[in-house]
């Protein structure tokens, strides 16, 4: 099974106190940074707690950075990204373990595999 695709962002105006761009920029991370773990190899789990389609990814930016982003699947390949964080420790040592074996001749063991 593939994952979904998403490849439209839903960003509020970059100035606008308390929206989704300054929220990520408070955490150091950029709106396009955010967007490139959408498009390498990812893991992405439902967020079980609430009932709005929102998800957890962690991923890569082009410059290799590992991020867990929050974002609501709003349909039809729409993304509403709410927040992230850097991976660290050893979140972010099984993730690059994950995505290695994911991209080699090697299985992911089914206690990395996040559905």
């Amino acid at each position: 099974m593939g994952h979904p695709h998403w490849n439209i962002f839903e960003w509020d105006h970059a100035d606008r106190k308390n929206g989704n761009v300054q929220h990520l920029r408070d955490h150091g991370i950029e709106p396009h940074e955010a967007e490139e773990c959408f498009f390498h190899e990812f893991f992405y789990s439902k967020d079980d707690r609430r009932s709005d389609n929102v998800y957890t990814i962690d991923g890569r930016t082009h410059r290799g950075r590992e991020l867990a982003i929050v974002f609501q699947d709003k349909g039809n390949g729409v993304v509403r990204v709410f927040t992230g964080w850097d991976l660290s420790g050893l979140a972010r040592k099984v993730v690059t373990h994950a995505l290695l074996c994911a991209t080699s001749a090697f299985s992911v063991p089914l206690w990395l595999k996040i559905t």
